[in-house]
């Protein structure tokens, strides 16, 4: 007989192939998880493991036109952990409680609260972040609690020579990852970011790089590019610190200054403080007001309405006016507003506009815009740059507010002295940039390398506009800018006193109606114009101050640094003057009073 082959039941067969595939798919799994995430203990007896490593490339720099950091990248140390070799550590000594005595000490030594440091050391995970980019000292103490698994690790942190008082309002910032978020730092992210390199790392737990030959660059890395800037850092540290120094004196809720070349548009300095209202001290703020707030500019306004009437050949700049104390303006069936002017001393006095603009007459300015006409005053201002952003596109920048002027009885001559518009610092300045050039306007830049790039246009004769410079020159010589003047150079200015309007006018008494003060002007030597600056200081305590008395000691400061920064001699004979000038709404909203002169609304 032929013994039979045994049979093979298949229920057996079955069972075996799901024992061999649950075995085989557990040590699949158990691969994976060891390459992923290591178990510390065992990857701490096998000796090494090997990972790729991001190499960071450092940010490019943000630099002033001498080539000085404004806004640069260190290394500085991250604090990291291991979370599953201080487990491994804290269960393998019960009779101390390791973990909590690892929260307690970090605690003590980092700002991350101790519940959330608690939270991130119980993950199960091989690396998490427990505080990034620490100051060096920081980083110091946390590795001298020799707490298992807690490490550190070099990344970037982005620094300013003077914290918030670096320009950062125009600069702006970047996230922790380096990445652009505001300002500069956002235009120019592209630029400023570099190509991360690549590396190999050999190492033991704890992430330690201990073997020799352990850590090879496969690919190197390319840091950023840097921006250099048109800002003087020098001259920007010191319009800020007179900011201060003006909010602290005239009790003002923020102030603003900027600086330029009015002949190449290039911005030197661009400040802007706050009032801190937790602390009540003036600081440095990242809010670009410059470009963002809009504001009734009041008597700076004059210098333009009066560019208007000249180069519309409304009225001779030496020929008199007959101008009457009050000034009645017909509303029509609302009756008649009157505007009030203080230096008129008779019921009528004969004036020339170089006299109205010296002494910031409200009554002769608004005669005089109705010489010109409202369309042909509204044209003006508009190519001035009014009622526009500017090309620079600033983060948040604002347009102001310029409508049609011949809209109600009041419109013209309400904008003629600078009410009832708004309009920023930012767009103020531009506009008497083109009247220190000759009636050319240049766009305003910001980056060193667009310095004589930018677009060029001609906004006014430049008859006209040497017309404005002697006139505004008077205003600083012996007129409510007196105060702007610096000694050796010829100073040609506005002052500005305005009330800024309630959410219903003018008419109010909740206190929420305010003066606002500013001055700008154009410093000129032998050469020409070599700066302009333009200083707004808003909200006065003093409601008798105003911008002959606030804003225009801080331009003749601020100015007079700027000149020694830039090494721009004075006048050949050390003394300065006109001959050293040379240019190369429907409803009713004027203010109660509309009284003149730097005191009240003008």
């Amino acid at each position: 007989m032929v013994a039979s082959r045994p049979a093979v039941s298949k229920p057996r067969v079955f069972t075996i192939l799901v024992v061999l595939t649950v075995v085989g798919g557990a040590f699949s799994w158990r691969l994976v998880d060891l390459q992923l995430t290591p178990d510390a203990a065992l990857a701490a007896e096998v000796g090494s493991q090997v990972s790729e490593d991001a190499i960071p490339a450092p940010r490019g720099q943000i630099l002033d036109r001498h080539g000085r950091p404004i806004s640069f990248s260190l290394p500085r140390p991250t604090v990291v952990a291991n979370p599953r070799i201080l487990q491994s550590a804290d269960a393998a000594d019960p009779t101390s409680d390791l973990m909590a005595e690892a929260v307690e000490s970090l605690s003590q030594v980092l700002d991350t609260p101790r519940d959330v440091l608690g939270e991130r050391l119980i993950r199960d995970k091989a690396y998490v972040n427990l505080e990034r980019q620490v100051d060096p000292e920081v980083g110091e103490a946390v590795m001298a609690l020799a707490i298992p698994g807690v490490y550190l690790i070099q990344e970037q942190r982005r620094e300013h020579p003077h914290g918030d008082c670096s320009g950062l309002s125009l600069v702006g910032r970047v996230d922790v990852d380096q990445n652009g978020i505001s300002g500069l730092e956002r235009e120019f992210d592209d630029r400023l970011t570099g190509a991360p390199g690549l590396a190999v790392r050999q190492t033991q737990a704890g992430g330690d790089v201990r073997i020799p030959g352990g850590y090879q660059i496969v690919e190197a890395m390319t840091p950023g590019d840097d921006v250099v800037l048109t800002l003087d850092r020098s001259i920007q540290l010191k319009a800020e610190e007179l900011l201060q120094d003006a909010l602290d004196d005239a009790g003002g809720d923020h102030a603003i200054a900027i600086v330029s070349d009015p002949n190449t548009g290039a911005i030197l300095a661009i400040a802007n403080v706050v009032r801190d209202e937790e602390t009540g001290a003036a600081r440095c703020t990242t809010t670009n007001l410059a470009a963002t707030w809009a504001y009734e500019p009041g008597s700076i306004m004059k210098a333009l309405t009066f560019a208007s009437v000249f180069e519309n050949d409304a009225w001779p700049e030496f020929y008199p006016l007959a101008v009457p104390r009050v000034l009645p303006i017909d509303l029509g069936a609302e009756g008649t507003f009157e505007f009030t002017d203080r230096n008129i001393r008779e019921a009528v006095e004969d004036h020339t506009p170089t006299w109205a603009l010296r002494k910031s007459s409200n009554n002769a300015t608004i005669m005089l815009a109705q010489e010109v006409g409202a369309d042909a005053l509204y044209e003006t201002l508009v190519d001035l740059g009014l009622g526009e952003v500017t090309s620079l596109g600033l983060d948040g920048e604002a347009s102001g507010i310029l409508d049609s002027l011949d809209s109600h009885a009041l419109e013209l001559s309400n904008a003629a002295i600078g009410q009832g518009v708004a309009v920023t610092p930012l767009q103020m300045l531009i506009a008497y940039n083109a009247l220190a050039a000759g009636g050319i306007q240049t766009e305003p830049v910001v980056v060193l390398d667009e310095v004589g790039t930018t677009p060029t246009t001609r906004v006014l004769s430049e008859e006209t506009a040497a017309t404005l410079m002697r006139m505004m020159n008077l205003v600083v010589i012996d007129g409510t800018g007196h105060r702007a003047d610096i000694p050796g150079y010829s100073v040609a200015g506005k002052t500005g006193t305005a009330w800024q309007p309630c959410d219903h006018g003018y008419d109010c008494d909740d206190g929420t109606r305010h003066l606002t003060a500013s001055f700008a002007g154009i410093v000129s030597n032998d050469n020409g114009a070599a700066l302009s600056a333009i200083v707004v200081v808003d909200n006065l305590a003093d409601q008798y101050a105003g911008g002959g008395s606030v804003a225009a000691p801080v331009f003749a400061e601020l100015a007079s640094y700027a000149l020694q920064q830039l090494r721009v001699p004075p006048t050949s004979d050390g003394s300065a003057g006109v001959d050293r000038v040379r240019a190369a709404a429907a409803a009713p909203i004027a203010s109660p009073s509309h009284e003149s002169s730097d005191q009240g609304a003008t």
